[in-house]
């Protein structure tokens, strides 16, 4: 994760207004919903249609009754982005980034683990980055209307 001046900024701002870690989540969720298509009852696979921005691309992991796991990267002419993988709980319209790299997912699956504090404060930060990574792709054009259907045959 790139620690830019206006992510640190973003940070602040969240922990001077002690938005709490719940808050982030409600907040990222009505932001997805501003982003995700509404129906996706048959595809898994999406890519967005903005003009002159690099294809992103969501792919649905896992659909349930009340969560949705989805990954979400950019891809650019030579390479993939990082994927994000975000928890989508429908029935108390939360969202959370899960993982926000293949490194972090594999330590955990493989029994790593983080004192409570560092695992908080890392979801925490987490979270604030994927608000504003979410801000910005409302901001740049990506809304629902902006997607078609992958076929990854």
């Amino acid at each position: 994760m790139l620690l830019t001046e206006q992510y640190l900024t973003h940070r602040q701002y969240i922990s001077r207004h002690n938005i709490t870690l719940m808050q982030l989540h409600e907040f990222n969720h009505k932001l997805l919903c501003q982003l995700l298509p509404d129906e996706t009852p048959e595809a898994m696979v999406f890519h967005s249609d903005v003009p002159d921005k690099p294809v992103l691309q969501i792919t649905i992991r896992e659909r349930f009754k009340y969560t949705t796991e989805i990954a979400m990267c950019m891809l650019f002419d030579d390479a993939v982005s990082d994927v994000l993988v975000i928890r989508i709980y429908h029935d108390a319209q939360l969202a959370e980034l899960v993982y926000s790299n293949e490194f972090e997912k594999q330590y955990r699956q493989m029994g790593g683990k983080l004192e409570m504090q560092n695992q908080a404060s890392l979801r925490y930060s987490q979270n604030c980055f994927f608000n504003k990574w979410l801000i910005y792709l409302l901001q740049s054009g990506f809304n629902k209307r902006s997607w078609h259907k992958h076929d990854n045959r």
